[in-house]
């Protein structure tokens, strides 16, 4: 049975060392930029005179990394426990993980 892990994890180059390890061992996500609600809500765009594209462009106001692993069953314990040794349990890169059984998955990637 397929599986999906859900990781959120506080962006910055710890995190990307996490994903460059992860991609190296021989798994693959489709990752997204994402930010809290809480800085949603308090984030105001328009508040700011100078805001521009570069900001979207070099992802300046990411806050965070959503990571969606596909993956056998088989393969999930393997993946979880290389999650917490690079972050340390989620001491040294805040975030969480989770997984479902994905019941209906079709595709070629």
């Amino acid at each position: 049975m397929k599986k999906i892990l859900y990781l959120v994890i506080k962006s910055g180059k710890e995190a990307y060392d996490t994903l460059q390890e992860l991609n190296q061992q021989g798994y693959n996500a489709t990752v997204v930029s994402t930010e809290s609600l809480r800085r949603a809500v308090e984030y105001y765009p328009e508040d700011h005179h100078f805001y521009n594209l570069r900001h979207f462009e070099k992802s300046e106001i990411q806050e965070s990394i959503l990571c969606l692993f596909v993956l056998e069953e088989n393969k999930l314990e393997d993946l979880k426990n290389i999650i917490r040794k690079f972050t340390n349990n989620f001491k040294d890169i805040k975030g969480f993980m989770f997984s479902k059984n994905l019941n209906d998955y079709e595709g070629s990637i």
